[in-house]
């Protein structure tokens, strides 16, 4: 047998060496038992079903005051610079974050309008019983207004603000 031969006939065996080794993989994976995925549904709503929050509705009258009065008595509090006492209304979690000098400073630079309102009016109020979101339109001293949801949390039967956020969208003070 010449070398020619004999690496055509190497070739060959490797070839078909690799093709049924090939085959035997394929094989392998397709006989294969598939995941038992009989209890993945059941999984996935046990999940959705824990993962869902109370509804947000729209308030009663009664947690509506209740919310208003706590967002008044803290304005009213940063009007007359009484950062100790506005401080009283903010949720535990807020205070761990914030200690008083770093709250007040927060207040002052980030929410000047909150620091220095001249009035409020409120809007839309949504809760599910331990947290609401309250839509507010605060006035500073120039005349001019910032919308603001206040996300509030109850604890301990009390409501106290647990976060502010400023409306990106405009607020037209213009009237006719």
């Amino acid at each position: 047998m010449n070398a020619r031969n004999a690496l055509v006939r190497w070739i060959l065996v490797v070839t078909l060496g690799c093709s049924l080794g090939l085959l035997l993989v394929y094989v392998a994976v397709w006989m294969r038992p598939m995941p038992d995925m009989s209890n993945v549904d059941t999984i996935l709503v046990t999940h959705q079903l824990r993962a869902r929050e109370p509804v947000f509705q729209l308030s009663h009258e009664e947690i509506e005051k209740e919310l208003i009065d706590v967002i008044e008595a803290q304005l009213a509090a940063f009007r007359k610079d009484d950062y100790p006492g506005a401080y009283k209304f903010a949720a535990t979690a807020v205070k761990a974050q914030f200690p008083l000098p770093t709250f007040e400073r927060m207040v002052r630079q980030g929410f000047p309008y909150i620091a220095r309102s001249s009035g409020v009016q409120f809007g839309v109020i949504l809760d599910n019983g331990q947290q609401a979101v309250v839509n507010v339109m605060v006035s500073g001293q120039t005349g001019r207004s910032r919308r603001y949801q206040y996300i509030m949390q109850r604890e301990s039967g009390v409501w106290r603000v647990g976060a502010v956020i400023e409306s990106k969208q405009a607020v037209n003070t213009t009237t006719i």
